[in-house]
């Protein structure tokens, strides 16, 4: 009797231990799947990576390439403004316009009269400085003893515009400290310059003149204000006859001299 109790403790525990070696087998099978399975979660990962690497690397290259062409582009807009601001570019461009000039005499006008009274408004002041405005190339003259900052605004567009192609602004005021605190004249200073124009203030300016690329020009009464481009009765002549046009640029190239420091 004994010994059948130390057979079915014997086989008890070969049960037992048979069955515990089955969980185990099945246990590190399912072990052995589970690392397979992160092996190839890895290894994907690590494709995944690698593209992502690869990627990176192209936009490096290309971010790269792109400050290259950027800073190119910018060297360029500085050549191209230096060259549009030196003398042999505006001698030359006097000299193209000189014989067109010549070529067309007899077809059109040399000077149209120009005014702000509304029976008269066939050429506006206005209209025609803004459409020579927005056909300027390389430098753009502005005489006027008081300009108002809302009349400025009217025609900023087109000089936006010309200061982006790398063309010149210069701009001749009174710049009395009376004229701007009386409300007469607005002090422009920083609209000039976000346009990279020069301001210079001559303090006896009474002349108003508008010059594009010296070869036309407009001589008026009007300032760039809300009077004389709105409210009063203003005339002018708009010209382009080289022989007064150089006159023009002889007292403009005065006002450089009077300018005050």
């Amino acid at each position: 009797m004994e010994g059948y109790w130390i057979g079915l403790a014997f086989l008890a525990v070969a049960v037992i231990s048979l069955s515990i070696i089955q969980l185990e087998a099945g246990r590190n099978k399912r072990l052995l799947a589970g690392y397979r399975q992160v092996q190839m979660d890895l290894q994907r990962l690590q494709g995944q990576l690698r593209e992502k690497e690869i990627h990176l690397d192209q936009l490096q290259r290309r971010y790269g390439q792109m400050l290259k062409h950027k800073s190119r582009s910018l060297d360029l807009t500085e050549e191209l403004k230096r060259a549009k601001r030196s003398e042999e570019y505006e001698s030359a461009e006097r000299l193209q316009y000189l014989e067109s000039y010549l070529a067309r005499q007899g077809n059109d006008p040399s000077a149209l009269f120009l005014g702000t009274f509304s029976p008269l408004r066939l050429h506006s002041i206005e209209d025609r400085l803004c459409q020579m405005l927005e056909e300027a190339s390389f430098e753009v003259v502005v005489v006027s003893p008081w300009i108002k900052r809302q009349t400025w605004n009217r025609i900023a567009p087109p000089l936006q515009k010309f200061s982006r192609r790398g063309g010149r602004l210069v701009v001749f005021m009174r710049g009395r400290e009376s004229d701007f605190s009386s409300g007469m004249s607005d002090d422009i200073q920083d609209e000039v310059r976000r346009l990279e124009g020069e301001l210079f203030f001559v303090h006896p300016l009474h002349a108003k003149i508008y010059m594009i690329d010296r070869k036309e020009a407009i001589v008026t009464s009007a300032n760039l204000s809300q009077g004389g481009i709105d409210e009063n009765y203003e005339a002018g002549v708009w010209l382009n006859d080289p022989r007064v046009l150089s006159d023009i640029c002889s007292f403009v190239d005065g006002l450089y001299r009077c300018r005050q420091s």
